[in-house]
């Protein structure tokens, strides 16, 4: 029923230039005329269970060595290729983990494993971290005015609401998000390569070109009621060009819903299929600024 590519955990980046990427957070200090980088805080998270032991926060300076390491890659590429646009690349999944919904009962103490809850609190509040950046950068749809109370009200406050009302603090956004997904299938079963484009990108638009270049019966996609209301899993940023500070942003949100697919042979009866669909659908835009351009990148299976 759903055309989407599955991005696992180990889903690596595919840019040309091996550069390693590394999840970053909110600018916290400011550029100094001696320092042409501003500092940024860690927000990269170990993510699996496995992994755990690397997840250990990082300090500035190890961030900015790895910055400065960048920078110097990235000037000997553009020497070679005046014409690169690193912001172009394919970016691996920021956060490739998730956490999977809990009753409240288990958040009391004494229940639940100690150490996955522990793990678990800290990707929550690298979410809070980073949605709070792109809605401060008026990158995250429709907050994006310049009055806009949501964005220009005081971080400690926004914060605040974003711990206490997280799935309800940018309602408009997740109905803005929720109308991509449905374009997006509706586009694989009905449009064209030119509306796929304008809507997706990376596998997500690879396997929507595969379907619609493949398409050969008439089709037809409806959802038919949303079992849950869709909720956001995870948030990250990334920087990924540091010479002039270009960031990245990925939102992993979560769909239950109810579909059918209805296909239709030449000369026969249309054949309908009806279908619950879960799905946790990548979104990513760029860059993080009021003039973001966000798209669908693809689906996260669920780590077993």
């Amino acid at each position: 029923m759903s055309f989407l590519p599955s991005l696992r955990a180990s889903a690596p980046s595919s840019s040309s230039l091996k550069i390693s990427i590394k999840p970053m957070a909110a600018v916290v200090a400011q550029v100094t005329p001696s320092n042409k980088y501003v500092q940024i805080r860690s927000i990269s998270s170990g993510s699996s269970r496995n992994s755990a032991a690397m997840s250990k926060s990082r300090s500035v300076q190890d961030v900015e060595k790895e910055l400065e390491e960048q920078k110097q890659m990235l000037a000997r590429a553009h020497r070679t290729n005046p014409g690169m646009d690193v912001g172009l690349q394919n970016l691996p999944v920021f956060e490739s983990y998730v956490d999977p919904q809990k009753p409240l009962y288990w958040f009391l103490p004494g229940f639940g494993d100690k150490k996955y809850k522990a793990e678990r609190k800290e990707r929550a509040s690298l979410s809070r971290q980073s949605l709070n950046e792109i809605i401060k950068r008026g990158a995250l749809p429709p907050y994006q005015g310049a009055r806009e109370w949501k964005r220009t009200a005081f971080d400690p406050w926004r914060q605040a609401m974003l711990f206490l009302r997280r799935q309800h603090y940018f309602p408009s956004s997740i109905t803005h998000f929720n109308k991509m997904y449905t374009d997006y299938m509706k586009i694989q079963a009905e449009g064209t390569i030119g509306q796929a484009t304008a809507i997706s990108k990376d596998n997500a638009l690879q396997a929507a070109l595969n379907v619609i270049k493949g398409r050969k019966d008439k089709m037809s996609w409806e959802l038919i009621k949303e079992n849950r209301p869709p909720y956001l899993v995870s948030s990250r940023m990334t920087v990924t060009d540091p010479r002039d500070m270009k960031m990245a942003a990925q939102m992993v949100i979560r769909f239950d819903t109810q579909q059918a697919l209805t296909t239709q042979k030449r000369g026969q009866k249309p054949v309908r299929r009806e279908q619950r669909v879960v799905e946790n659908i990548i979104f990513e835009g760029q860059p993080v600024n009021v003039a973001c351009d966000w798209k669908v990148k693809g689906k996260l299976i669920e780590q077993q």
